[in-house]
């Protein structure tokens, strides 16, 4: 037992008191319970505590591996392990970091959280992660689950896109199923999802299905949802604009009450003040449709406070509008 405790003690000094060359001349073993050497790799157990560059690790278990002249290669920590850097913490059951080329493999139950630029955090929970260092590309697989304010996206992968070492989009990919994403007042289905991290607007890409309540100051039970079919989907965080576009010869598909409409690209507009939905506007061999009448023309406007619909003509194009004729029951 004392000469397990000395050796444990000693090793601690050793790596505390003597500086590694090379690439791992800042990996520190602050603290263990009990440590094991051999030429070949360390063993590490209880309550370790690692510095390693602008990082701290803990973990209840772990290993370094070392290469022939004794420089540690990879450490493998388990049992829970945490990672904390300056801009983004990790935790997960198994974290390998690889020393000589930079790169954190996390895996199992992983969450990690980076923060965007007004330092509001961003979560990934995850079966596994791949990052860098030096603010590289990271990639999530997995039963990703992300959550950053009040959205909530789910999907197969992730992938966030460093820029100057920050992150910059996010990338939200459905591959056995689509992704999904939650905010209050949208439920939107891609097989893609871009996210832009500085503006956080929002591009959903392939066989989009979306649910949209317009009226941002009423509840989802108080109003009628805007249901939209189309090939992408891009929702503007800074005036609340959401546009649907379908490339020809599709056409996108909207239905809101009892307004549904066929076109190239759809719009919906709200007031930047109150967010409040103001029109309804289709463009591009528009085509829609109520109760009482049919209006085909190159763009058509659907006032939605006023539920009146209206053609907007361009290109000397003239618009087409059908009545139909209520039936008349018989006595």
């Amino acid at each position: 037992m004392k000469k397990s405790v000395f050796l444990s003690f000693f090793l601690i000094l050793y790596f505390l008191a003597t500086p590694l060359s090379g690439y791992a001349e800042e990996f520190e073993i602050k603290h263990a319970d009990n440590l094991e050497a051999d030429k070949q790799q360390i063993s590490i157990k209880g309550n370790i505590l690692i510095k390693y560059k602008d990082a701290l690790i803990e973990a209840p278990e772990g290993k370094v591996e070392t290469d022939e002249d004794g420089k540690p290669t990879t450490a493998i920590f388990t049992g829970r392990a945490k990672i904390k850097l300056k801009d983004r913490k990790i935790e997960a059951d198994k974290i390998k970091i690889v020393l000589t080329d930079q790169s954190i493999k996390a895996e199992g139950n992983v969450i990690s959280e980076l923060k965007d630029k007004k330092s509001n955090p961003i979560t990934i929970a995850s079966d596994s992660q791949d990052l860098y260092w030096n603010g590289e590309d990271a990639n999530a697989n997995g039963n990703i689950r992300t959550t950053y304010g009040d959205t909530i996206i789910s999907s197969d992968t992730a992938k966030v896109v460093y820029k100057n070492k920050k992150p910059y989009q996010a990338f939200f990919t459905g591959e056995k199923r689509k992704a999904n994403l939650e905010q209050p007042n949208n439920l939107i289905s891609a097989k893609q999802f871009i996210f832009d991290i500085n503006t956080q607007d929002i591009k959903a890409e392939s066989d989009v299905k979306g649910i949209i309540w317009p009226h941002k100051e009423k509840t989802k039970e108080e109003q009628q949802p805007i249901n939209i079919t189309s090939d992408e989907l891009f929702i503007n965080q800074a005036d609340s604009t959401i546009t649907a576009k379908s490339a020809p010869p599709r056409l996108i598909n909207l239905s809101y009450e009892g307004t549904i409409g066929r076109s190239n690209e759809g719009v919906l507009l709200r007031e930047k003040s109150t967010g409040k939905p103001k029109k309804l506007i289709f463009k591009g061999n528009a085509d829609v449709k109520q109760e009482d009448k049919q209006l085909t023309s190159e763009e058509i406007v659907f006032n939605i406070e006023e539920k009146k619909l209206f053609s907007n003509t361009k290109d000397n194009t003239r618009p087409k509008t059908t009545f139909f004729k209520k039936a008349v029951s018989k006595q």
